[in-house]
């Protein structure tokens, strides 16, 4: 029963030790135990953001958000965004963090797009910011322009359709201004288009980024499973050849412990009277030594008596 104990004991070891290097190796990855170096930005809207939130550097992770704090202003009310770089990464003094998106299905992130300057960001300094340029918010504007265009031009020009003559003269008259709005319109909706096919294309070296990072992890986790099934196994097999150790030895183990019993039982029985007779010896030898200090002439006087 000892020896299964400390089989499980050491397993459990084993296994504890297994956890906390994947716990070290983890935060290794995740940067978490790197020197960080702390600066702030402002947003208007932070939807989609989070603390834990990735911080990026020309598409390159560099940090995290660390918390959001909502300040309310005269003017206007902002979120104060107190973000982690790493210690060992300059931030040019005209660089622009964005709000990104890589995707519709992807994490709302910052991108920092460097700037040009020779001139470095101090530590806890602010880090200049601009709106959100993911494609929901395209879309969106490309939306809420869809729907201006249709209250202010397309529903005159069918009431007008439905009104009659009178209307197509009123219409005829107001012909120079709906040209006008769709002329403005067009513009405004390929600014947007434009800016759409941006974002598109920006966001095809993040979604390759993420997918071969996503393709590497899952990679490593399903190493690091396997190695964990193999160690398993052969843990498996080691207890059981040890089981299997101890019950085919259990009857000489048995009768050695009762060998090692009986001759301890017979020591301790015997220990009283060696220990008297030390104690009797150690005397005689104590009168010995004291005799012969007095008279030492007593060892050449007996050998004289002692001879023939």
């Amino acid at each position: 029963m000892r020896d299964s104990r400390n089989n499980y004991l050491l397993v459990g070891v084993f296994v504890l030790t297994m956890l906390s290097a994947l716990l070290v190796w983890l935060a290794v990855l995740s940067g978490t135990t790197q020197a960080n170096t702390a600066y702030y930005m402002e947003f208007e809207n932070v939807i989609g953001l989070s603390p834990g939130g990735q911080i990026l550097f020309e598409g390159y992770p560099v940090g995290e958000i660390d918390d959001i704090v909502f300040t309310r202003r005269p003017d206007a009310s902002v979120y104060r965004l107190n973000v982690n770089i790493r210690k060992d990464w300059d931030i040019p003094e005209d660089s622009l963090a964005v709000m990104t998106q890589a995707s519709l299905l992807s994490a709302v992130v910052i991108d920092i797009q460097a700037g040009s300057s020779n001139q470095m960001l101090v530590p806890d300094s602010r880090i200049p910011s601009l709106g959100s340029s993911n494609i929901m918010t395209a879309m969106s504007s490309v939306a809420a322009k869809l729907g201006n265009l249709a209250d202010t031009s397309l529903q005159p020009l069918l009431e007008n359709l439905s009104g009659g003559t009178d209307s197509l003269q009123t219409l005829s008259k107001d012909a120079p201004i709906i040209l006008d709005n769709v002329k403005t319109f067009t513009k405004q909706l390929t600014t947007a288009s434009t800016r759409l096919n941006h974002i598109l294309n920006q966001s095809g070296g993040h979604i390759e980024n993420i997918l071969g990072k996503a393709d590497q992890a899952s990679g490593n986790i399903s190493t690091l499973t396997t190695d964990f099934h193999q160690t398993r196994k052969q843990l498996d097999a080691l207890l059981i050849s040890m089981r299997k150790l101890v019950n085919n030895n259990r009857g000489e183990i048995n009768h050695s412990v009762a060998n090692l019993h009986h001759a301890l039982e017979v020591v301790a029985s015997h220990v009283q009277e060696i220990s008297s007779n030390l104690e009797t010896t150690t005397r005689n030898m104590n009168e010995l030594s004291t005799e012969l200090r007095r008279n030492p002439g007593l060892l050449v006087r007996d050998r004289e008596f002692s001879d023939p």
